[in-house]
């Protein structure tokens, strides 16, 4: 037995390991021309990138790429793409404007019932005042959440190639794979989304969920995961209060600019971004009237530590002995304890009588 041959019956599966590293001659030239097909140099012409709409003069969602549109369950992002929609038949829309001429529209709903996803087209309409042939023109709308799983990537293939659209809208990204954990079929799929931008110069703007948890705003799973990484935008949505805002969270480039909106007494979506202002400045005066509750008891606790500490004392204690029982009481440092002594003696709650600090009397206690 030769030495190669030793080496193979050692370590079988690293020999195995390597044969199947082993690239024949015809594979190699393939690869290399497709090395050299792919590589950037300085002096390489590649397409200006060309944004489908923007906001305050801010560009967002760029053809050729993978955007992500994430929220919380019931958080009004389909909402959103309805307004995304009437802006690129409008041209614009409340601050929403399109950067795109006549742009076909390609829009897959795997999550509603078919009345739902109607309604789509019904309140573009009616934010529009565009008529029903002009939509139905430009905006290809499916109902798909009967449709078996394995069925909708090589539907939205035919879609794509069919319909030409500049934007596509995916409601519903979780349903293209039997779990959202699947790491797997999660690359595959986003791959898979990546190579018909790519290939047909689109954006494609995918929905998919946040965890659960009020405070957790990644995109759930694996899927989530890669979405974030190869999405050339994050858009997040949420609502508060009826008003229903979206921001980016994340972008390769310009971050767009937050914008909200809402349902009006009317039914009808409306903008909303006074009334979000409204609310921020009405949450914020809410945290400070709690903060200053808050600190309001704060005081008033320690207050009547120090009155507990000198009834304890016969009604009378020096000042260096109340300070070092304090400092003890609070956990706090001895210049700390000094001014709040200082501040009560001021308030004149506290009177010092003969080098000793005992409560005032003719004083009344402020709770």
């Amino acid at each position: 037995m030769n030495l190669d041959e030793n080496n193979k019956s050692l370590f079988p599966e690293q020999s195995e390991s390597i044969s199947k590293n082993v690239i024949d001659d015809q594979e190699r030239e393939r690869l290399r021309l497709a090395l050299c097909d792919a590589r950037i140099y300085s002096y390489s012409e590649v397409p200006v990138q060309e944004n489908a709409l923007e906001v305050d003069g801010r560009g967002f969602l760029a053809l050729n790429e993978l955007h992500a549109l994430k929220a919380k369950q019931k958080s009004g992002k389909t909402t959103i793409l309805k307004v995304l929609v009437a802006a690129l038949l409008l041209g614009v829309i409340f601050r929403v404007k399109s950067l795109l001429v006549n742009p076909r529209i390609l829009f897959f709903d795997t999550e509603q019932s078919k009345a739902d996803t109607k309604l789509i087209l019904e309140d573009v309409a009616q934010m529009t005042g565009v008529t029903p042939e002009l939509i139905d023109s430009q905006v290809a709308l499916y109902s798909l959440r009967r449709r078996d799983r394995e069925e909708l990537l090589p539907m939205l293939r035919v879609a794509i190639e069919d319909e030409k659209p500049s934007v596509v809208f995916i409601d519903g990204l979780v349903d293209f794979v039997s779990s959202f954990n699947d790491e797997t079929a999660s690359k595959q799929l986003i791959h898979e989304l990546l190579v018909l931008c790519d290939e047909f110069n689109c954006a494609i703007v995918c929905v998919l969920h946040t965890n659960k948890a009020e405070d957790d705003h990644n995109m759930r799973g694996h899927l989530g995961t890669m979405m974030c990484q190869k999405s050339s935008t994050v858009l997040e949505c949420t609502k508060t209060k009826g008003v229903i805002t979206v921001s980016c969270t994340d972008a390769r480039h310009a971050e767009m600019p937050q914008w909200s909106i809402m349902y009006g007494e009317d039914g009808h979506i409306v903008d909303a971004d006074e009334r979000y202002k409204q609310l921020l400045e009405q949450r914020k005066a809410e945290q400070e009237n709690k903060r200053k509750e808050a600190s309001a008891e704060m005081k008033r606790e320690r207050l009547e530590k120090c009155l507990t500490i000198l009834r304890d004392n016969g009604g009378s204690i020096s000042r260096k002995q109340l300070t070092e029982q304090l400092v003890i009481e609070f956990k706090l440092e001895r210049c700390t304890v000094s001014s709040y002594i200082s501040e009560w003696l001021k308030d004149k709650v506290l009177v010092k009588v003969d080098d000793m600090i005992q409560v005032n009397e003719n004083q009344a206690l402020p709770f």
